[in-house]
């Protein structure tokens, strides 16, 4: 199963950080740009094999980098922050997972 999720990626003084918005708690933060990258899709592996494991829905990616920005400004005015001094990038990621295995039938 192949997913493309858009993600939120901001640069601060120490290092990177990165969430998913269409999949709440999907964070990861790294010390480069290369290093956070890697670290987003894994957390994205990670959280959607946590679903599938917990039987959970899977959320349909439907996320533009366009909604993904309106989506982290609305939250950041919800939260009462202005638009941060940091520096925000925006882009999809794609990963794939592994098919669960189906329990056997006797």
């Amino acid at each position: 199963m192949k997913f493309n999720y858009a993600v939120v990626y901001e640069r601060t003084p120490n290092n990177y950080g990165a969430y998913v918005p269409e999949l709440p708690g999907c964070i990861a933060t790294g010390k480069g740009w290369q290093e956070i990258q890697t670290m987003i899709r894994e957390a994205i592996v990670f959280h959607i094999e946590g679903l599938i494991e917990s039987g959970d829905p899977i959320p349909d990616p439907q996320m533009s980098v366009g909604e993904a920005m309106t989506y982290h400004i609305a939250s950041l005015s919800d939260a009462g922050e202005s638009v941060p001094d940091q520096e925000t990038t925006f882009g999809m990621v794609e990963v794939e997972i592994a098919r669960p295995k189906t329990a056997a039938v006797s």
